[in-house]
């Protein structure tokens, strides 16, 4: 016979089953190896810090606004002698309501079934904007400018202004409720801000 022709070892059947467990440890080790990486890694995840809360202000302006009643609901209000409201849009949802009575202006926020005094005004009142106060872009408080009048027989809100204001107040879910005198504080909007940045820090905390 030719050397080429040699038949190659024949490995048994013995010997192949001598042959596996070294096959089986190492394919259990590399099992466990994979498996103990993985709850490593879950235990080096680290959550991200929360940085500061980033503050800043928008405005909504007062001027120019509907009434956000429909042209016959209007005509029937204005048939019954009723006042036709003044409804400027916010932000986070909400409206600056103005409804008006005999001599005075009742302001007011409102979001769907929620609504929130800001006070009463003159009927002729001044104020062109509000202030929106928001916590990392989501608005939590407002500031307005509110007036005091020295008042008349026919209204609390007639004669002639006496005072000046700025009222902070928060929005849902915020108790915040002051008020800065604007003659007597310096940088009086600064102090607003501040007063409700506190305010919402109160409320977080």
């Amino acid at each position: 016979m030719k050397p080429w022709l040699e038949l190659a070892p024949v490995i048994t059947i013995k010997e192949k089953i001598s042959m596996r467990p070294p096959i089986l440890f190492a394919s259990i080790f590399l099992m466990s190896l994979i498996a103990n990486t993985a709850t490593s890694s879950e235990h080096r995840f680290v959550a991200p810090a929360q940085g500061p809360t980033r503050f800043s202000s928008v405005y909504s302006t007062l001027t120019n606004c509907g009434s956000g009643m429909t042209k016959k609901e209007e005509r029937e209000a204005e048939r019954h002698g009723s006042d036709i409201p003044t409804r400027c849009k916010g932000f986070g949802g909400y409206s600056v309501d103005i409804s008006y009575s005999a001599c005075s202006s009742s302001f007011g926020l409102v979001k769907g079934e929620d609504s929130i005094s800001l006070g009463m005004q003159a009927t002729n009142w001044k104020q062109k904007t509000v202030e929106w106060r928001l916590a990392d872009g989501k608005p939590f408080a407002v500031i307005m400018r509110v007036y005091d009048y020295a008042g008349n027989d026919e209204c609390a809100t007639g004669g002639k202004i006496t005072g000046e204001s700025l009222i902070i107040r928060g929005l849902k879910g915020f108790e915040i409720d002051e008020t800065v005198d604007v003659k007597s504080t310096p940088n009086p909007n600064l102090k607003a801000r501040e007063l409700a940045d506190k305010g919402f820090a109160k409320t977080k905390s």
